[in-house]
């Protein structure tokens, strides 16, 4: 994988740990909001009915204070009157009543009643009332708030009337529930977001702010508490748009800041490429022209000092090697130049003399003066070979069909070593080798090597080829004296000639770049003569019909 991939998914790695570290806690702090807000509806709800179920206390301790006052068990008597009006007037309570025990209603006294409303009702029978009953039967009773003619919503708080231990009536006390304490109480715990709802068996008493007619409303958030006196239930509610307002204006923020990390992570992303990726892209292509040969190419690098001292390093090594080459082209040719002309002098006059003398040891000097200066020219030919092949690009390259290199190699050795037997072999199944070129020059040499260093009359070569999982390893085996140790070793290892070491010429050399340059291996075995094998990658190739090079007439 590129390094400006790998480095775009580390960008977008980090971005989406960045995105699911930021949703969850967002879900997390909606979560820890919504039970934030329970929690204090709850305690609302809870300090509701505590106050509530306190006033509800006090007031029935009033009730039960003044139901044992004597005055009030004297039914239709002036104290009792009085006793009713004065209690009115000094406590919280709107009315006060006395039934007697029979349910006849014979005591009222209530603010803004008129005598006829007031002898309208006593008289009349409410011994049916639960709050009657309740009282006869022994206990300070608070009844459920009722809607009284008035529309006010009253709750009534009796207590039984004793005289002698009997029980002769009740002492009732009413009291608005929208006034005085108890909506005081509700009214301070309720607001704009927040509602307070009193309900008594499912009937709502009293409510203040956004309230829910029942616990399945899924606009509001509530929580429930009891009243201990009465059993009346307590709903603190709330609306969800209430905090989600709040959640909003949080994801809001969440997200600007989001926001602000992704750009900076696209900021930093655009710097480390700038800086880091884009110069060492450039390197790398720079690194990969010089593979190429492109000797002289040069990279323009950005950011630091460093990444200038690395640019202007890699610019002059660039620009060396370009004038390594021209030199070694240069001198080269000058040498093999030089030398081909000096040894044809020196190869034509070995000749003449050897020709011109009657002497056998000066013919046989001149003849060794002959071959030394054909080895010479030998290896000016050498050279050139060398600077021809190694000096074409990779593309430039031909493919060439296996079975055909080795014909061609085969030809050529059978026209200029007319004696030997070379005995060529293709592979079995056609496939065709990208660098056909370069290895059609190195099993030439490896054959001319076997050949030339062969003392037989008739010396043997064998070429033939082997296809095997994409590979195609061609051998070039002979029945000679055995290739030295130090020649095998230039095929084989990473040799480094030394003045007592070295090789005898440059062909081995030149095999072993070639194959190199092939991207192939070298394997030498000696064994009653050499076997050099050289394996390299190939591809499938149509085989050539005996009709290919026809022409439709």
């Amino acid at each position: 994988m590129r390094l400006r991939t790998r480095f775009a998914l580390a960008l977008v790695l980090v971005a989406l740990v960045l995105s699911a570290t930021s949703l969850v806690g967002f879900v997390l702090y909606r979560d820890a909001v919504v039970a934030q807000e329970r929690t204090e509806l709850a305690h609302s709800a809870e300090s509701v009915a505590t106050q509530l179920d306190a006033v509800l206390a006090e007031r029935e301790r009033q009730v039960e204070l003044w139901g044992s006052s004597p005055s009030l068990a004297e039914h239709g008597s002036p104290p009792q009157e009085a006793r009713l009006r004065s209690f009115v007037q000094t406590t919280e309570f709107s009315g006060a009543s006395v039934i007697s025990a029979n349910g006849t209603m014979v005591g009222l006294h209530s603010e803004g009643l008129t005598s006829t409303a007031r002898e309208r009702v006593v008289g009349q029978q409410f011994g049916d009332r639960t709050y009657f009953r309740r009282a006869m039967a022994g206990e300070t009773y608070v009844s459920d708030p009722v809607r009284a003619e008035t529309g006010n919503l009253i709750v009534t708080v009796s207590t039984p009337l004793r005289r002698s231990g009997e029980t002769v009536g009740t002492f009732n006390a009413a009291f608005h529930l929208e006034r005085g304490d108890l909506s005081a109480i509700v009214r301070a715990n309720s607001g704009p977001t927040q509602g307070i709802r009193i309900a008594a068996n499912g009937t709502t008493l009293y409510a203040v702010g956004p309230v829910s007619g029942g616990d399945a409303d899924a606009d509001l958030i509530l929580a429930n508490e009891t009243v201990g006196g009465t059993g009346w239930t307590v709903s603190a509610t709330t609306t969800r748009a209430a905090f989600e307002s709040q959640l909003w204006a949080a994801t809001a923020a969440q997200a600007a800041a989001f926001g602000l990390v992704l750009l900076s992570i696209a900021a930093l992303g655009l710097w480390l490429y700038r800086e880091f990726v884009g110069n060492i892209e450039r390197l790398h292509g720079g690194f990969g022209a010089l593979a190429d040969g492109d000797y002289g190419s040069t990279v323009s690098l950005t950011g630091a000092t460093e990444w200038a001292e690395l640019e202007g390093g890699f610019n002059d090594l660039s620009e060396v090697l370009a004038q390594r080459r021209s030199e070694v082209i240069v001198l080269n040719r000058v040498l093999r130049h030089n030398l081909r002309n000096a040894m044809t002098v020196v190869v034509g006059n070995a000749d003449r003399i050897a020709e011109r003398t009657d002497d056998e040891t000066t013919r046989t000097e001149a003849d060794r003066i002959r071959r030394r200066g054909e080895s010479l020219l030998e290896l000016a030919d050498h050279a050139r070979a060398i600077e021809s092949s190694l000096g074409a690009r990779p593309d430039e390259t031909a493919t060439r069909p296996a079975d055909a290199i080795i014909e061609d190699v085969a030809t050529t050795l059978r026209e200029e070593f007319p004696d030997a037997d070379v005995r060529p072999s293709g592979p079995e199944e056609p496939v065709a080798v990208l660098d056909g070129d370069l290895l059609l020059v190195a099993l030439d040499e490896l054959a001319r090597n076997a050949i030339t260093h062969n003392d037989a009359p008739t010396p043997a070569v064998e070429i033939d080829a082997v296809v095997d999982d994409g590979t195609v390893t061609f051998t070039v085996a002979d029945d000679g004296p055995g290739m030295p140790a130090v020649e095998r070793r230039v095929l084989t290892d990473s040799f480094v000639e030394t003045p007592t070491q070295h090789g005898a010429g440059l062909g081995l050399w030149l095999v072993t770049w070639l194959v190199h340059w092939a991207d192939g291996e070298v394997s030498v075995d000696v064994d009653d003569g050499t076997t050099v094998s050289v394996a390299v990658s190939c591809e499938p190739a149509e085989p050539a019909g005996p009709d290919a090079d026809s022409t439709d007439e």
